[in-house]
Parts: C-alpha cells; structure tokens; sequence
C-alpha cells in the first residue's frame, strides 16, 4: 500500500512527536513545518512545482509567526494549491471559528481536546 503523503504546521512539540509516533501505523508519512513561515516558503515551492503537493494538509491556527487563518488563506487562493484538503487541529476556540472556516476552505475543523490522534489518523484515512 502507498503512503499517503500530508503536511502538518504545528509547534506544539508534544503534539509533533505523537504524529510521528501514530501517523506511521497508518501508513501516512508526515513532513512537519514548525511555524507560518515555514509553511508560506513551502506553498511557494509547491506551487513553483519544487516540492510535490501533499495530500492533505493538517494545520494549525494558533502558529509562534503567521497565524493559521493566512495560511488556509494562501492554499486556497492559488490555482495550484487550492485542491489540497486542509484539516485545522487547533485548541483555538471562539463562536464562528466553524463557519469563519469553512468560507475559507478547511475541509474539516478538529478541535484538538476533542479527538485522539488515533482518531485524527484516521479521519485523514477516510477523507484521501
């Protein structure tokens, strides 16, 4: 079976080392950008066709540099990034985060305290 290839911009390093504990019993290989400019430079090469498109993308919005919201932003405005999947994880919580989302494209809103990584994996499994 081939791996499926995402993307994941997060700096909680806890968070980092359970993924790349969990992901792989999935057969999901994760790179790990840690914070917004990270992420911004590779949507560039991405779209500049330097570094192949992931599947998914599991982002963050609460990121040390470039909030989250920017980056689903960025993804979605771009022909050649928009079709990429975007899954937000976050802790962030306000009453609209939901539909302030999903007008902005993330395919799914993951509230961090309400799923395992167990879970997460496998979501990301069901929706490539």
């Amino acid at each position: 079976m081939e791996k499926i290839k995402i993307l994941t911009i997060e700096d909680d390093p806890a968070i980092i080392q359970a993924l790349k504990d969990i992901l792989p019993f999935y057969d999901i290989e994760c790179e790990i950008l840690h914070n917004g400019k990270e992420a911004l430079r590779r949507l560039e090469e991405i779209k500049e066709g330097k570094k192949e498109k992931p599947k998914l993308i599991l982002l963050d919005l609460l990121l040390p540099d470039v909030n989250g919201f920017e980056i689903l932003k960025e993804i979605k405005r771009d022909e050649k990034t928009k079709d990429i999947k975007v899954f937000v994880l976050t802790n962030y919580y306000k009453e609209d985060l939901n539909e302030e989302l999903q007008k902005e494209g993330a395919d799914k809103i993951l509230l961090k305290v309400n799923y395992t990584l167990d879970e997460v994996a496998r979501l990301i499994k069901e929706n490539i």
